[in-house]
């Protein structure tokens, strides 16, 4: 099975994303997968953002953080409302607290 995404993080670890998932320092997603996300300064939320789709069809959503998510697409910065889903393409820049993530496509 091919993930749906790939994030690549300002430290260059990758977590592949299969389908719904929730990511944050301590993240509660029910019943989808979910990845905790190490953030000394605490700018991550416990439940930050969630990731879900099928491939080519990817989107993201802010859970409600409290630093937000900010989405850069060539070079235009976009602060992210909470709960709404926005489509993900491969080169997008994810914003999120003091990380940030590299959104490539399917391996």
């Amino acid at each position: 099975m091919n993930p749906v995404a790939v994030l690549t993080w300002d430290n260059g670890e990758q977590v592949a994303v299969y389908g719904r998932t929730v990511f944050g320092r301590d993240p509660f997603g029910g019943p989808c997968a979910t990845v905790v996300v190490r953030d000394e300064t605490l700018s991550l939320s416990r439940t930050h953002f969630e990731i879900g789709g099928e491939h080519p069809e990817v989107w993201l959503a802010d859970r409600w953080s409290r630093n937000g998510t900010v989405l850069v697409r060539e070079g235009v910065r976009t602060a992210l409302r909470p709960g709404e889903r926005v489509a993900l393409r491969p080169g997008d820049r994810l914003e999120l607290g003091d990380r940030t993530a590299t959104v490539s496509g399917p391996a």
